[in-house]
Formats: C-alpha cells, structure tokens, sequence
C-alpha cells in the first residue's frame, strides 16, 4: 500500500507521493516564481509542420511540401507564473518537469546523471524539486536535495 506525503531519504535526495489531486491544487506544490523545465513535452505538429518547415526555409506556405519528424528533443523552460495559466488544460494527460529558481541550461538532463549526485548538481542549477505525475489523477512523485521543501508542500496539501 502507498503510504502519503511519507518523506524518505533516497539516494542522498528526498522523496514523497502525494495523492492525487484536484487542479486548483496546483499552486500549493509550485510557487509562482521560478521557471518550470519540461523535457520532451508531449507535442502534436500534425497539421502544422509542413507550413512551418516550407516557411522557414523557403520563406513561403505555397508549395506542396511534405516533411515528417524522425528523432526530436524538445525542452521548454517557462516562468512558472505563465505554466499554472495553462497546466490545468495542456497536462492533464500527465507531466514530468524541474522547477527551478533560473531557466533551464541548453542540453540539461537530469535522468542522465546518476542520482548519487542529484544533491550536488541540484543545488549547482538551483533546482527546487522534480515532479512526475503519470496522469491526471494518479499519485505524484516529488523529489528535492532537501526534505523541507517537500514538508511544506505536504503540509500545505494535507490541509485541503
């Protein structure tokens, strides 16, 4: 059984579930400052990428111009203000994201590093926590460099 806001220590960094949650809970995990990174956000181009791709290279939509995507890494860095306006819609099917108290550095993976060293380099891109929520309404998980951030958001739940 999954056992709630339970914080352990992992690896040298903390961790906690939350159950799920309503959206107007969302400004109870992620303050307003900050920027929330998002690796490989789930992006349909259908429809749009071949007007795209015809104007930007020939600077004109008027060609019968076909293109597809083979490989393609995406990560979106946004004031974390301007992700509570949308996550509610553009998520609901689930999200995975760092906030961080600075935009996100080009190239940056977390998941490559290996977690003995999350704390160090947490703390090196002023990391404030991970966050991983298979679907809307399925349990999160949450994991920081240091357990009061992850108490707070705890508390700050528990109470609602």
């Amino acid at each position: 059984m999954t056992e709630f806001f339970k914080i352990e220590n992992e690896d040298g960094v903390f961790k906690t579930i939350l159950p799920p949650f309503d959206n107007k809970d969302w400004p109870e995990i992620v303050s307003t400052h900050g920027y929330i990174w998002i690796r490989n956000p789930f992006l349909d181009l259908s429809g749009q990428l071949d007007s795209l791709v015809a104007n930007t290279i020939f600077k004109t939509t008027d060609l019968d111009l076909k293109c597809s995507i083979h490989r393609m890494e995406l990560d979106v860095s946004v004031p974390t203000i301007d992700f509570l306006r949308f996550v509610e819609v553009n998520f609901s099917h689930g999200i995975d994201f760092i906030l961080s108290k600075k935009h996100q550095p080009t190239g940056f993976d977390l998941s490559s590093i290996p977690k003995s060293k999350w704390p160090i380099v947490m703390a090196q891109n002023k990391i404030i926590l991970t966050f991983h929520r298979p679907a809307g309404g399925e349990p999160s998980v949450l994991t920081s460099s240091t357990p009061e951030v992850l108490k707070s958001i705890c508390e700050r739940l528990s109470q609602n």
